[in-house]
């Protein structure tokens, strides 16, 4: 019986494979969700048929296969800050992406290596434009297609400070600031003409760093987001929440 077979509901489970896509029905060709980097932990909701399991992580609940998972059992605090990179991972060399969890023997080999993994530098905006022409993709989260809230998390977590993975639940942290109070660091946030939450940056000194189309900068107005081409508004905004 192979390791993925003992991945059963009520149990925790950890994502074997570079990244995992979370679906919102148990068939390839429903809509990703979100990805799951290696390391990161989930639990097992229920089986479905075949190889297809419901999960819950990072407060989404969707549909995997569970082939790309083991049941939990390592300790994993070393958050990978490399776009991607080679590991010796417990369960063979993988390339993985920024964001992946891993445990202190994988990271110590990367550490001898001279690629650490450690996070020295404190602040967001100092991994945003590692991000910088990473295509947009619905629920992505590596530099090969990402999605705005999946960046805000992987920039965010980095410095270990957790996100929920969508915009608008990130709108709930943190504390309101005016626009002509804000600073480098601060998440805005849009929102569509019904006034529902749909894209979230984080603001610099001279505009602002997000996912739409692909990874870039752009400038910021009291009014939204001005395509740095054609001067138009692209977002309207919504807040400014300092986390």
């Amino acid at each position: 019986m192979t390791n993925y077979m003992r991945i059963e509901p009520g149990t925790a489970a950890e994502c074997r494979t570079p990244l995992a896509p979370l679906r919102s029905d148990p068939s390839e060709m429903s809509q990703l969700e979100t990805q799951i980097l290696y390391g990161q932990a989930c639990d097992i909701l229920e089986s479905g048929n075949g190889d297809w399991i419901r999960i819950k992580v990072d407060g989404y609940e969707g549909w995997a296969d569970r082939k790309h998972f083991y049941p939990k059992k390592y300790t994993r605090k070393y958050f990978l800050t490399r776009l991607i990179t080679p590991v010796e991972t417990l369960y063979g060399t993988q390339l993985l992406p920024f964001g992946s969890m891993l445990t202190q023997e994988e990271e110590q080999q990367i550490t001898e290596s001279k690629e650490s993994t450690t996070c020295t530098k404190k602040k967001p905006l100092d991994f945003a434009p590692l991000f910088e022409n990473a295509p947009y993709l619905w629920g992505g989260k590596s530099i090969l297609g990402i999605d705005c809230s999946g960046y805000m998390q992987l920039i965010f977590g980095a410095c270990g400070i957790h996100l929920p993975r969508n915009a608008s639940q990130q709108e709930s942290l943190g504390n309101p600031i005016e626009f002509g109070h804000r600073q480098s660091g601060d998440l805005a946030f849009f929102s569509n003409d019904k006034g529902k939450i749909i894209h979230v940056g984080i603001i610099d000194e001279e505009g602002i760093w997000h996912a739409s189309g692909w990874v870039h900068h752009d400038p910021i107005t009291a009014e939204g987001i001005v395509h740095f081409e054609t001067g138009m508004i692209t977002h309207r905004l919504a807040s400014i929440k300092r986390i």
